[in-house]
């Protein structure tokens, strides 16, 4: 007798083995894929530190309106670098699921 579990996964790979654009991914696949988004967690997190502390040298160094009149700036600056690299990590991840 099968556990819910393993009917619903049955179910979903039924499903999905319908779709044209689905490719099952190989073990060595999953772990790469694993392996790239630990990687661009850290480089996000070396980004941010990195930032963060740029942005609190320069709220000791400048008056209170000057920097609060660029923390939009600056926050948009964090958003634009955090778009940067998860946009080349999903790139990499979809070449290694299209490789064969």
């Amino acid at each position: 007798m099968k556990s819910a579990l393993e009917l619903a996964m049955e179910k979903a790979d039924a499903e999905l083995g319908q779709d044209k654009d689905y490719v099952k991914l190989t073990p060595e696949q999953v772990a790469a894929i694993d392996q790239l988004k630990k990687q661009y967690e850290a480089k996000w997190a070396e980004q941010e530190i990195s930032l963060k502390a740029k942005i609190q040298k320069l709220s000791k160094e400048v008056e209170p309106q000057t920097f609060a009149e660029h923390q939009k700036q600056f926050q948009g600056e964090m958003q634009r670098v955090r778009e940067q690299i998860f946009a080349e990590r999903d790139q990499k991840i979809e070449a290694i699921r299209k490789k064969k």
